[in-house]
């Protein structure tokens, strides 16, 4: 996957996607995959915006019970086996418990065991889409307050605590990654994409929109991209987009967005993931109380979220303050005092936002929406050639790219393609075994030239994609081990990231591609030689190479 803008020119494209977050990956892969003509463009990386701001949960819809949206927890539910199916290497059950506490009855026993009976009623048959039984949904159970306290000693402080239930969810290794590996089937089945190239304004033919102009991140020059139909699925920034033509707007228009800030911090409970009824309101008819905070085990560290605060900077400056994390941590630490959570226990903080649809923007509950919106333009506004699609979750965006693209090929004109997403397996997710069996399958092949705990981590990470990676770090010396004692990526996956996954600027490698920077600072030493690594592969000159060490150090400026 190479990043070449003159790959746009003197085409005529079926599609073109602005936007590289989840939405737009899935939107390319599966248009591609259906041999249509496809150009994805992203302004800076892909999947590094909305889509990495989250709790890297693929979740089953049991939030949708609160409000009676049955259809919703079915829906949410499905795609959670989907990605089981279509990429099961990135993916791994954590075990949720939700404690229960006497004197409440939306708290109590009762009802969470009704609430459990229904949610299992509601999902009943979907393990079945799922052949290997190693990526099966699990079943919960029940706990005594006893047998809670003894598996998660922190829940004991809880007041009325007399019981909790476990809830198995989907956990991502990396969000990051596994919108990049919709991302490179797509490019795999013939589509053209780029990050760091920003649609500027559309190419209109008539009152038709005909293609986009864009700029190059890096060289400011311009391009025109052509194509039949263009889709905007830029999340947060679809209204900015828009606002470049008269008529185009969504449906429902955002009146707002909310700011959620996630902290990693040192590892709070290693086995369970918790889910605390807050103090924070939720939207619902029949809700726990308040809006649940997550603290997931992840990576060897705890991956706390979220935060719920209105914003309304500029879109392109958001970031993680200082009183972010201090207002956040005192949250926290009023539910579980037992945590005693301060500043230097967080390695790591991200934050994302999160488009509103309400008359009022309340400060203290919880207003985010599963819906999203698939917006034909010809119908709303009059623009033929445009579609908006704001997806709304992550769990959800392969079904929003299914809608959207049932609407896209309709107007098209082309009859009898079939959405085929929900079981062709990712490029990286092709394995056609148990993923136990297929693990040890490559320890034993690769046994002589790199350890077991290496071998699990590469097909964690690159799945059935993980034969070309090795072959690439057999191509040099040294390329076969670790950058850092604290950290599991190879040296070679540097290389391969540059020559091979679009990898552009250090904070790309650290974040994105490898992760090294998501669970805290690697260290400077680390930095450094990944830096000098991407230089002699970029053409990077010492300014170039402080620059981009700069850009990453900037990630952390709330630890400060």
């Amino acid at each position: 996957m190479k990043r070449h803008l003159s790959k746009f020119l003197d085409k005529d494209f079926d599609i073109i996607i602005i936007g590289g977050g989840i939405t737009g990956a899935c939107l390319a892969h599966d248009a591609s995959l259906s041999g249509l003509r496809v150009a994805l463009l992203e302004k800076m990386d892909f999947g590094m915006s909305t889509s990495a701001a989250s709790s890297k949960l693929l979740h089953g819809g049991i939030r949708y019970l609160q409000k009676f949206q049955f259809g919703k927890v079915r829906e949410s539910a499905r795609e959670r086996c989907i990605f089981q199916v279509i990429a099961p290497h990135l993916t791994h059950y954590i075990p949720f418990m939700v404690p229960t506490v006497k004197g409440s009855f939306m708290k109590g026993i009762f009802a969470m065991k009704a609430g459990m009976f229904l949610y299992e009623i509601v999902c009943s048959g979907l393990n079945a889409m799922i052949s290997d039984p190693g990526k099966k949904v699990p079943r919960g159970k029940f706990y005594s307050r006893e047998g809670v306290v003894s598996l998660v000693p922190l829940l004991a402080g809880i007041k009325g605590l007399n019981g909790g239930h476990t809830l198995f969810e989907s956990h991502m290794y990396n969000s990051e990654r596994m919108t990049l590996a919709f991302i490179k089937t797509a490019v795999s089945n013939g589509a053209t994409a780029a990050n760091y190239a920003k649609a500027v304004r559309f190419v209109k033919d008539g009152g038709r929109v005909s293609g986009v102009v864009v700029r190059d991140h890096f060289s400011g020059d311009e391009l025109e991209v052509h194509g039949k139909m263009v889709i905007n699925a830029a999340g947060p920034f679809i209204p900015q987009v828009n606002r470049a033509m008269e008529n185009i707007h969504l449906k429902k228009e955002t009146t707002g967005y909310s700011k959620g800030v996630h902290i990693v911090t040192r590892q709070i409970c290693d086995e369970f993931a918790l889910a605390i009824s807050s103090t924070k309101k939720t939207e619902g008819i029949a809700t726990r109380g308040g809006r649940h905070f997550f603290m997931i085990p992840w990576r060897g560290k705890s991956l706390i979220g979220t935060t719920n605060v209105p914003y309304e900077g500029n879109l392109d400056d958001l970031s993680v303050t200082k009183k972010d994390i201090t207002d956040f941590l005192a949250d926290i630490n009023d539910l579980l005092p037992e945590m005693r959570l301060t500043e230097q226990d967080v390695c790591h903080a991200f934050t994302g936002l999160y488009p509103l649809i309400t008359e009022e923007i309340k400060t203290d509950t919880y207003q985010g929406t599963g819906t999203y919106q698939v917006v034909d333009h010809a119908e709303n506004g009059g623009v033929e050639g445009m579609v908006s699609v704001l997806g709304a979750k992550y769990t959800t965006g392969r079904i929003v790219a299914e809608k959207a693209m049932d609407l896209v090929v309709k107007k098209l004109g082309i009859d009898g393609m079939k959405c085929q997403t929900a079981t062709a397996p990712l490029l990286e997710g092709r394995i056609d075994m148990a993923l136990a069996d297929f693990v040890q399958a490559k320890k034993k092949q690769y046994c002589s030239i790199l350890s077991e705990k290496s071998i699990e981590y590469l097909v964690t990470v690159h799945g059935s994609e993980i034969d070309t990676v090795v072959a690439c770090l057999q191509e040099g010396s040294g390329l076969m081990d670790v950058l850092s004692a604290e950290r599991e990526t190879l040296i070679g996956e540097i290389h391969y990231a540059v020559d091979k996954e679009m990898a552009c600027t250090l904070v790309d490698m650290i974040f994105a591609r490898t992760g090294l920077g998501t669970i805290g600072h690697p260290g400077n030493d680390v930095v450094r030689a990944v830096a000098h690594i991407m230089a002699e592969k970029l053409g990077w000159g010492e300014d170039r190479i402080r620059t981009e060490i700069q850009s990453v150090e900037m990630q952390y400026q709330y630890l400060q």
